[in-house]
């Protein structure tokens, strides 16, 4: 008969086998296929999947326009006045992939004057805005407000619920940010596939030949030198060699492509919640007009 300590030896060396064996990690997921590599000229030419989820610029500024008629609303209730902000359509471009237009650095080198233009706009009406007083905050937020009656959440809170807005961060259909994330997997994933990186590889050799010596095309992109409101004969020079190095080995293409793959598999991942999203994002538009016609 086996003793209670070999007992307790041969239990414990069982539930330590069935532990290794249950604890075994998941294979990596290999890399998708790609599609045909599309035809990149020109910043217009870099579209991807999860861009049609994506509210459009008119019905975004119309969803802000009238959620800030409501927490004026909301904030004359409790005696306070607030401004309304210039809500019009921005199509400000995102450079997800960095340069592609030889004619635009031509001239710009890394900047794009667009991005700036936009921020400048903003600054402008930042330091337009009169300040808002604590108390005037507290009822905007619902912290620490001292009135009594202050929505759940704020006047804010009250007009994300009105719309249909995501007040909760563990709520994903609906919030803008949700379809924004998963863009952002999708670049993670697109920058760690062998067939970007041999692509970036090819293009570092290919820089080093014209006399630049970057790990990958971000790597001129953010250098704190480049990107101002006025592009420098050496920003220029860089950013056009940038540029004929990617098209001369397809890196924006292949970019492009891989990205587009990865999309692709998170939409299909996702499907259940995108659909959700979208109908979600189409009630908020919906109500927003119908506030802006006055019929709410």
């Amino acid at each position: 008969m086996a003793s209670n300590h070999l007992k307790a030896l041969v239990i414990g060396t069982g539930l330590f086998a069935i532990a290794a064996c249950s604890a075994q990690p998941e294979q990596p997921r290999p890399e998708p296929p790609l599609d045909a590599l599309p035809v990149i000229n020109v910043d217009a030419d870099v579209t991807f999947p999860l861009d049609g989820y994506l509210i459009s610029p008119e019905s975004r500024a119309a969803v802000r326009k009238s959620q800030d008629l409501l927490v004026q609303k909301c904030l004359r209730r409790f005696g306070f006045e607030m401004e309304l902000p210039e809500r019009e359509p921005e199509q400000v471009r995102s450079r997800v992939i960095g340069v592609v237009d030889d004619a635009e650095v031509s001239k710009h080198g890394y900047s794009d004057p667009e991005t700036l233009a936009s921020v400048r706009r903003a600054e402008e009406l930042r330091k337009q805005q009169k300040p808002w007083s604590q108390d005037m905050v507290a009822v905007l937020n619902g912290k620490g407000a001292k009135n009594e009656g202050v929505p759940s959440g704020g006047c804010m809170g009250e007009s994300q619920r009105a719309l249909g807005i995501s007040v909760k961060s563990q709520e994903k259909a609906g919030d803008e940010n949700f379809v924004i994330g998963l863009s952002r997997d999708s670049t993670t994933f697109a920058e760690a596939d062998s067939r970007l990186k041999d692509a970036w590889g090819k293009w570092s050799a290919c820089m080093k030949q014209a006399g630049y010596d970057y790990a990958d095309p971000w790597g001129p992109n953010n250098e704190k030198k480049f990107g101002g409101d006025d592009a420098s004969p050496e920003e220029i020079a860089t950013a056009r060699a940038d540029v004929a190095c990617r098209k001369k080995h397809d890196v924006n293409a292949i970019w492009v492509a891989v990205r587009t793959a990865y999309q692709n598999r998170l939409i299909v991942d996702n499907a259940e919640v995108l659909k959700k999203h979208q109908t979600r994002v189409d009630e908020q538009v919906r109500k927003a007009k119908e506030i802006l016609s006055g019929k709410n």
